[in-house]
């Protein structure tokens, strides 16, 4: 074999090695090494030399074959349809490539439908008479993992469909995490001491591979349905996505075009919204909209050649980490936090990223003074994505894991069974300074005027240890305080005198019982109705309220049963907070599911959603076939025009208040 020959050979298998281990991590174990454009870069140029040189092609090759998501855990089932991946484009020139490749053969100009290319895990639902029987990944494309039980547990995947059907019919469609259920997860997990979770996709990809449905069903996933591929299939790609409205399945924006410009007009419109939408999505796929002309396209052996994924910029900027500080939170985690040189990503300027845990550290093997890769998770919050080790100096040092809590200086602890690094001192300072700030927000006791900085204050005063100082402040107190006059100062003291009539479950979130967040402190409250039932509940009376499980009641337990905490307790009792639940106990609208959309002529968002709560309802963040009815005020967008589609009530605020006075 020649010199030439064997470089060659030499490249396409260093090529081929590093495609096979960045879709063994992102299909087994849910991360990225490589950037999705480094990887399709990777796969062109091996495409590319075994062109040029077919008798060295491997029958093996990454250039034949689609990543594989499967596991030992669960039976394999195959495809009925080969599930295949999209090919990806990343520029306006590869969507034209793309247009006029599909074009030429067809004849004619096609329609296109596009929709938003939501990140999640790709799931195949198979219905035999109407029915659900079967759940199964994508796995290889040709098999996949039976899944059937854990994706039974979302909401979003009907069990039976609306309209009659008769024989098997299939649906395909995307498991996603919406980005505030996501934080919330991870909230919780790392203040029990696990790993934070990396992102929303790559937790899907984990959750539903759950050996145990029930802690399958503690996850909040949801679902998109994109395409039907059997033979019940309308005669349209867009047609498809109205059917599957009708039968009762969330269905994504999309839009059916007729040329390139409305596209990128539609493209560039979508990818202006990713901040907003409450789930990520990485790009737009594109799909030529009759299923003739699809079938006439065919395939390659890896994807159709009727569809594209454009894939939008993910925005990357590289700076160094100057230092690591420690943040102490109300729970007392320890964690660690990089400060950066200044860097201006996503139309802000970065300088501090999380580094969740020593864990997260040593898997990036980072060092004080290494240059970093930095994204914004969701597009909102800054972290670290890679270290670039070929830019690394002399002068860099490791990060050393504190012994001391920054703060207050006790002895930090490594609980057993957690990742987390915590101070167990509850008089730390920064314990307080979190738990005053969080009895104080806007969804414990909304406490207007009292924010964080006046809670520092308090604090430095030595005017205010525990949520229960605060209502025995008197007006010489605040206005000690600096920048405070006499009515600013009357101000925060009649905010925190009127949060004392707020109702039970403001006072049981806000008291800051670890696990235990706004839904969970509704339920309570509506449940046991008194703190004092409450405070008496067993671990096993308290899992009897919905979305309260093991860990969360026994978190509960273990608050009630400390016994600063019930002096705690006492003092706000003497102080006259409320103690009781106020709402209707679910009497106008018990068992409904109400949605909000636009701006409402005199209620605020959180106004509304708060007399829906305090009746029973239930507030979701997207319509759906489970929508009881939509509450809709001006520049009302998407969700208005779905409930319309899925003719559901829509009421006005004149009519919401004519429900609340009824």
């Amino acid at each position: 074999m020649s010199e030439t020959k064997k470089t060659i050979v030499e490249q396409m298998r260093t090529l081929t090695q590093i495609l096979r281990e960045a879709s063994d991590q992102y299909y087994l174990f849910g991360q990225s090494p490589i950037s999705d454009m480094d990887f399709d870069l990777a796969m062109k140029e091996l495409e590319a030399l075994e062109k040029a040189h077919p008798e060295l092609r491997s029958d093996n090759s990454p250039t034949l074959r689609v990543g594989s998501d499967l596991s030992n855990d669960f039976p394999k089932v195959a495809h009925r349809v080969p599930m295949l991946s999209i090919s990806n484009g990343y520029s306006e020139e590869d969507v034209a490539n793309f247009i006029r490749q599909a074009g030429t053969p067809l004849g004619v100009a096609p329609d296109y439908t596009c929709e938003m290319k939501i990140d999640g895990v790709s799931l195949a639902l198979i219905y035999q008479d109407g029915r659900l029987v079967r759940a199964i990944t994508r796995g290889d494309g040709q098999k996949g993992d039976d899944v059937t039980a854990n994706a039974m547990t979302i909401g979003d995947i009907p069990r039976i469909l609306r309209e009659s059907m008769v024989g098997t019919f299939e649906v395909r469609g995307e498991i996603y995490m919406e980005r505030n259920a996501f934080a919330n997860l991870n909230e919780r997990l790392m203040s029990d001491g696990h790993k934070g979770l990396q992102n929303p996709r790559n937790t899907v990809a984990g959750s539903i591979k759950l050996k145990d449905p029930r802690e399958c069903a503690k996850r909040p996933l949801r679902f998109f349905a994109y395409a039907v591929p059997a033979e019940m299939a309308q005669p349209s790609q867009s047609g498809n996505l109205k059917l599957l409205l009708r039968l009762g399945f969330q269905v994504n924006e999309f839009r059916t075009v007729d040329s390139i410009d409305s596209l990128m007009e539609y493209s560039r419109s979508i990818d202006s919204r990713r901040p907003d939408l409450p789930f990520d999505i990485d790009g737009m796929v594109i799909k030529i909209d009759r299923l003739d002309q699809q079938r006439e396209l065919g395939f390659t052996a890896k994807s159709p050649k009727w569809a594209i994924a454009y894939k939008f910029q993910t925005e990357r900027a590289y700076t160094r980490v100057l230092s690591v500080d420690y943040q102490v939170g109300r729970t007392g985690t320890v964690t660690p936090v990089a400060n950066l040189e200044p860097v201006w990503l996503c139309g802000t300027t970065v300088k501090r990223a999380t580094l969740h845990n020593f864990s997260e550290i040593e898997r990036l093997g980072l060092r004080v003074g290494d240059l970093v890769g930095v994204e914004k998770g969701g597009e909102i919050i800054p972290k670290i994505i890679e270290v670039d080790l070929a830019q690394r100096g002399s002068d860099t040092f490791p990060i050393a894991e504190p012994e001391s809590c920054p703060e207050c200086g006790s002895a930090l602890v490594h609980p057993e069974g957690e990742v987390a690094l915590r101070c167990e001192n509850l008089h730390c300072r920064a314990q307080l300074e979190r738990l005053l700030a969080h009895f104080a927000s806007r969804e414990a006791m909304n406490i207007e005027n009292l924010g964080p900085a006046l809670i520092a204050q308090l604090l430095d005063a030595k005017k205010a240890r525990s949520p229960a100082d605060l209502f025995s402040l008197t007006l010489p107190d605040v206005l000690q305080l600096d920048r405070m006059a006499e009515k600013s100062a009357q101000n925060v003291l009649d905010a925190i005198a009127l949060s004392k009539t707020a109702s039970l479950e403001r006072l049981v979130h806000g008291l800051g019982i670890r696990f235990v967040g706004r839904t969970s402190a509704r339920n309570l409250a509506r449940h046991f109705r008194t703190l004092d039932k409450i405070m008496a509940a067993s671990v096993e009376d308290l899992q009897m309220v919905p979305e309260v499980g093991f860990r969360i009641a026994e978190s509960i337990r273990e608050f009630f049963d400390d016994r600063k905490n019930l002096e705690e307790i006492q003092k706000l009792i003497d102080a006259g907070v409320n103690t009781e639940f106020k709402g209707s106990g679910g009497s106008k609208f018990a068992g409904q599911t109400i949605v909000l959309t636009g701006t409402l002529p005199t209620l605020g968002r959180e106004e509304a959603r708060a007399l829906i709560e305090e009746n029973g309802g239930k507030v979701s963040s997207s319509v759906s076939k489970k929508t009881s009815w939509l509450l809709a005020g001006s520049d009302a967008g998407t969700k208005l025009e779905k409930a319309q589609e899925l003719e559901i009530r829509i009421v006005s605020e004149e009519e919401f208040r004519e429900m609340l006075a009824s």
